[in-house]
C-alpha cells in the first residue's frame, strides 16, 4: 500500500499543465522537446505554402499577361485582314471577339444581329444555284460522268443499230409499256435504249430481255408498238442538233428479231444523266428559288414542242428530266398528238388529265397546261389529282368534265405549301394553270413564260 508521502512524490514527478485555448492539440510537459520541432514544421509548412501562393498568383498574372497578348495579336491581325473591307463600308463598329473555331468570313459580324439571306448566284454555265447544283451532282446515281454525244458518235449509234451492233448493259427503268436499258456501241458510246418485247421473246429472247418483259404484258403489244413508232416520230420531226436542245434526242428505231421471227422493237436515244422530277427526295433539297428556275426551264421545254405544232398528252413529273448540268429535258412522246386533235379516247395519266381529255374534245396547247400546273404543284409539296380511271370511263363523268369545260371558273390546284407564303404571286399562277374552264386558263406556254418572269423579277430572281 502506498502512502501518503509515496503519492506525494509521484504527483511531483509528473506535473500535468493544462494547454492554452489557442492550441490546437493537449500536450503533456514531458513532451516539450517535441513541441519546439513541430513548431518548426509549422514554420516551414507556412513558408512553403506562403512560396506556393505566390507561384500561383505568378502563373496567374502571366496567363493574364499571355492572355491579353494573345487577343490583342488576334485582333490586330484581324484588322489588317479586313482592312479594305472596313474601308468600303461607312460602319466604325468596333470587331467583335470571337472563339478560335469562327470562320474568317464571320469575325466582323455583329453580335446579336440577325441576317437577310441574299438569293443566291446562279452557277456558270447553268441556271441553278451553287447549292442547287452540288445537290443534283453528289446524289448516289449520277457520280459517274458522261462524255456528250456528238454528232459523230450520233452518226456512228446509228450506223451500229442498223446491224444490231450494240450491247444492252443493264435495265435502268421500267415504264408501264417499256423498259429502260443502258446500251453501248462500239465499245465506248453509251446511250439509252427504249424497249418493247412480245410473248415469243420469252422463248426465243436473250436472258436480259426475257425476265423483264414478263411483267409488261398488261398492255397489248399492238398498243405499246403503236406508242413506241409514234414517240420516234414526234421526236424526228423535232429533232435538232442544238447544244442546248431541250428535248430527249432520238437516234433510231430497230426492229429485234431471231431466225426471222419478229420479238419487239428497239428506240435508241440519249442517255440523260440525271434525275427526274418525280424524286422527291432530291427535289425538297433543293431551294426554292432553284426549283422556280426549274418550273421556267420546263415551260420553256414545252413551248419548244408546241411550236412544232404537237401537244405532248403526258406532262407529269417524271416525264421532266434535270440534268446533273441543271438543264431540263422533256421525254416520252409515246401519245403525242397534232395541235387541235380531237380525242377518241381518254389519253394520258390519271391525276393529270383535264376536263377535255375526260369528255373527248378537241386538244390544243392549253390542255398541256392544265397539266403543267398540277405537276408544279406537285413540285412545290401538292398533289396529283384525285381521278379514279374506272369512274373518268363513266358517261356522267364525262358529262361533268364537258360542264366544267365550258363554265368551270374554278381551280384544280388548290395547295402549293411551300409558296403560299414566300411566293404567293408564283402560286397564283400555278392555279391559273390547273383552271376548269379552258378559256380561263393560261392559254400558251408564251404567256406562261412573262407571268413567270415578270413574277419572280418581284422577288428579285432573274429568269432566262
Amino acid at each position: 500500500m502506498e502512502t501518503k508521502s509515496n503519492k506525494k512524490q509521484h504527483n511531483n514527478a509528473t506535473p500535468i499543465s493544462l494547454p492554452q485555448e489557442s492550441q490546437r492539440k493537449y500536450i503533456s510537459v514531458t513532451q516539450a522537446g517535441g513541441t519546439a520541432e513541430e513548431e518548426q514544421a509549422e514554420l516551414k509548412i507556412k513558408q512553403g505554402s506562403t512560396k506556393r501562393d505566390q507561384f500561383e498568383k505568378k502563373m496567374t498574372v502571366d496567363r493574364k499577361k499571355v492572355l491579353e497578348t494573345q487577343l490583342i495579336d488576334v485582333a490586330r491581325l484581324r484588322r489588317r485582314r479586313n482592312a479594305p473591307l472596313k474601308t468600303e463600308q461607312a460602319d466604325d463598329r468596333p470587331l467583335p471577339l470571337s472563339s478560335a473555331g469562327n470562320r474568317d468570313d464571320q469575325i466582323n459580324k455583329p453580335l446579336l444581329e440577325s441576317e437577310t439571306p441574299e438569293p443566291e448566284e446562279t452557277a456558270p454555265g447553268t441556271d441553278l444555284s451553287r447549292k442547287g447544283l452540288q445537290t443534283l451532282n453528289t446524289a448516289a446515281a449520277v457520280q459517274e460522268r458522261l462524255p456528250q454525244l456528238d454528232e459523230q458518235a450520233i452518226a456512228e449509234i446509228r450506223a451500229a443499230a442498223e446491224k444490231g451492233a450494240y450491247e444492252l448493259i443493264k435495265p435502268i427503268a421500267r415504264g408501264a409499256e417499256s423498259i429502260l436499258y443502258r446500251a453501248r456501241a462500239g465499245g465506248r458510246h453509251i446511250f439509252c435504249v427504249k424497249a418493247i418485247r412480245n410473248r415469243v421473246d420469252g422463248w426465243l429472247g436473250n436472258s436480259k430481255t426475257r425476265g423483264n418483259q414478263e411483267r409488261l404484258q398488261d398492255v397489248s403489244y399492238a398498243t405499246k408498238m403503236r406508242h413506241l413508232r409514234n414517240e420516234y416520230n414526234v421526236a424526228k420531226s423535232v429533232y435538232s442538233a442544238e447544244p442546248d436542245f431541250p428535248l430527249v434526242k432520238v437516234f433510231a428505231m430497230r426492229r429485234v428479231t431471231r431466225l426471222g421471227i419478229e420479238l419487239g422493237w428497239d428506240l435508241l436515244m440519249e442517255y440523260i444523266q440525271g434525275h427526274d422530277l418525280s424524286e422527291r427526295n432530291i427535289m425538297r433539297k433543293l431551294p426554292v428559288d432553284d426549283r422556280i428556275r426549274i418550273m421556267y426551264q420546263a415551260v420553256q421545254a414545252l413551248e419548244y414542242l408546241h411550236r412544232r405544232r404537237f401537244i405532248h398528252l403526258d406532262i407529269k413529273p417524271s416525264n421532266f428530266m434535270l440534268t446533273r448540268e441543271g438543264r431540263v429535258k422533256l421525254i416520252d412522246f409515246g401519245i403525242s398528238v397534232p395541235n387541235g386533235y380531237k380525242g377518241r379516247a381518254i389519253t394520258g395519266t390519271a391525276g393529270y388529265l383535264s376536263p377535255e381529255q375526260i369528255s373527248k374534245e378537241t386538244l390544243n396547247e392549253a390542255t398541256d397546261i392544265f397539266a403543267l400546273g398540277v405537276t408544279f404543284a406537285i413540285l412545290f409539296g401538292g398533289r396529283p389529282l384525285n381521278q379514279n380511271l374506272d369512274e373518268l370511263l363513266q358517261r356522267s363523268v364525262r358529262q361533268d368534265a364537258r360542264y366544267h369545260l365550258e363554265s368551270g371558273d374554278v381551280t384544280a390546284v388548290i395547295d402549293v405549301p411551300e409558296l403560299v407564303q414566300d411566293r404567293p404571286l408564283i402560286a397564283e399562277i400555278i392555279r391559273n394553270c390547273s383552271i376548269l374552264k379552258r378559256d380561263s386558263r393560261i392559254p400558251n406556254c408564251q404567256v406562261l413564260l412573262r407571268q413567270l418572269h415578270s413574277a419572280a423579277k418581284t422577288y428579285g430572281l432573274e429568269l432566262e
